[in-house]
Formats: C-alpha cells, sequence, structure tokens
C-alpha cells in the first residue's frame, strides 16, 4: 500500500462504545433492511474501532467541532434536552434505527 492509500469503511453509525483492557472498543454498524420479526431496520456490527483513551478523546473533540459545523450550516439541528437531564443531542430526522443501548461504561 502506498503512502497515500488507506482503507475505506461505511458504517451508518457506532453502535456500543466499551472500555476494555484500557483500550477504547467502538461497534460500526449498518443498517441491512428491515428485520423479520419487528417492523423496523436491522441493524448489523460490521467493524470495530480500538483506540487507546487519548486517541478517543482526541477523536470526540474532532466529532464536536464537526457537529457545530453542521449545526452552524444549518444540516442539523439541536434538539432541547429532555426531561431525564441528559446532554443535549442532535437530530438529523429519520436516518435509521432508534440509537443501540448506550454502554454502561460510559
Amino acid at each position: 500500500m502506498s503512502e497515500n492509500q488507506y482503507d475505506e469503511h461505511f458504517a451508518d453509525g457506532i453502535g456500543e462504545i466499551t472500555l476494555s483492557g484500557g483500550m477504547v472498543r467502538m461497534d460500526l454498524f449498518t443498517i441491512t433492511g428491515k428485520s423479520e420479526k419487528e417492523d423496523r431496520p436491522e441493524v448489523r456490527v460490521n467493524d470495530r474501532i480500538i483506540m487507546p483513551p487519548e486517541g478517543f478523546l482526541r477523536s470526540f473533540s474532532a466529532m464536536e467541532d464537526l457537529v457545530k459545523k453542521l449545526v452552524d450550516a444549518g444540516i442539523i439541528k439541536k434538539r432541547d434536552i429532555d426531561a431525564g437531564g441528559d446532554d443535549p443531542a442532535v437530530s438529523t430526522g429519520n436516518l435509521g434505527p432508534e440509537a443501540p443501548p448506550k454502554s454502561p461504561n460510559f
């Protein structure tokens, strides 16, 4: 592989995020179609990113910066803080399945 080539991976989102063995592990998922048992999209974990906590924090900061740019450009809109007191989330409309459960590690 030359110096300028890299692998590209598509994901519809990040599923479970865990801290294991001192490393942050993020499962990437894709939407594979409708579930036969339920009337909602089926998701499949197809890749995993593993990085040290410092790399995760740098990545999180970069994602926060991009979210701010997307909000400023009007591409996405902030939702109100829900009654549970969670942090403000970002709404992109109906782009896929309900968010996978949050990891108990964070």
